[in-house]
């Protein structure tokens, strides 16, 4: 029972900060390599907060996903903005990506190493402790947090009409332009949100694992593989691909690694990639590319016959 609730919410993380990758890439068709970094963000915004003010990382939530939505907001404006509007190709801004990446991660190392320095206490490999049984807190909190982040983001891109137009802006912005909507603004709007949900994801990382500027980096290819399996034009898509990627991963290697098979468990990053190219030899396009309707259909049919 502690393996699947320990995979419920790993799944959490990553299927919050895959939701903020995908937009981001829906935005400007680049993958953002500084992604992880903005949950590495969100986990020391909870950091600092504890021990600076004196409250919970529950209570920091919403500090993280202003901390990260800011950091996201600033690289689209200092970075890929001008790039994009001087015309820049995709192998530019993926370079520009990864060198944003590069510098916010040496950030990161530095606030650690200047707060160990200055508050005479360790700031890296940090742990959030709690008391509790089989069902900690952090389990319940990220699991209710996530599914009100999706039920929330869905009506405000299907329910209002500044996200739809947003969803416009994004996934059209020539159409989205001749008809008055302001296309950059609603950018910028997608990367506060993108950047947001990565530092909300970021809070919960250091209740299961010991948290240092290295760990968003680690975590980004399991991001990405959430976000591909989904279908990178599909924001809830992602939902799916977090969900599968996370319960694979960590479900699989607590099988792979008993008896019969006595796997290692440095083979766990492998699992849930294995599952990803399998799953798009099936879907090239992804999850949420497949016309379910159809399959399911063709699917009936067969049982119908065979029967």
């Amino acid at each position: 029972m502690n393996v699947v609730l320990d995979a419920l919410a790993f799944s959490n993380i990553i299927v919050l900060s895959s939701i903020g990758l995908t937009l981001t890439y829906i935005t400007l068709k680049v993958p953002n390599f500084a992604h992880g970094d903005l949950v590495t963000i969100g986990a020391y915004t909870a950091l600092a907060a504890a021990r600076l003010l004196g409250i919970t990382p529950y209570a920091a939530i919403p500090l993280a996903f202003i901390a990260s939505g800011m950091a996201a907001l600033a690289s689209y404006y200092l970075v890929y903005r001008p790039l994009d509007r001087r015309g820049a190709g995709i192998v530019t801004l993926m370079i520009a990506s990864m060198s944003t990446e590069v510098i916010l991660r040496a950030s990161l190392h530095i606030f650690a190493d200047v707060m160990t320095t200055s508050t005479k206490s360790y700031w890296r490999g940090f742990l959030f402790r709690e008391e509790g049984g089989q069902l900690t807190s952090y389990i319940v909190v990220s699991t209710i947090t996530a599914i009100l982040i999706i039920i929330s983001l869905y009506l405000f891109l299907h329910r209002t009409k500044y996200g739809v137009a947003l969803r416009a802006a994004v996934e059209n912005p020539s159409l989205a332009s001749a008809i008055g909507i302001d296309v950059d603004k609603a950018r910028a709007v997608s990367w506060l949100i993108a950047g947001g949900l990565a530092g909300v994801a970021g809070v919960f990382m250091p209740f299961r694992t010991p948290t240092d500027p290295e760990t968003g980096w680690a975590l980004l290819l399991r991001m990405f593989a959430a976000s591909v399996l989904g279908g990178l034009d599909a924001v809830f898509g992602a939902v799916i691909g977090g969900y599968v990627i996370g319960l694979s991963e960590v479900l699989g290697i607590y099988l792979l690694s008993g008896p019969p098979l006595n796997l290692s468990t440095a083979y766990r990053p492998a699992i849930p990639f294995a599952i990803l190219v399998i799953l798009l030899l099936i879907a090239p396009r992804g999850l949420s590319g497949v016309e379910w309707r159809r399959l399911l259909s063709r699917m009936s049919r067969g049982v119908v016959r065979s029967g």
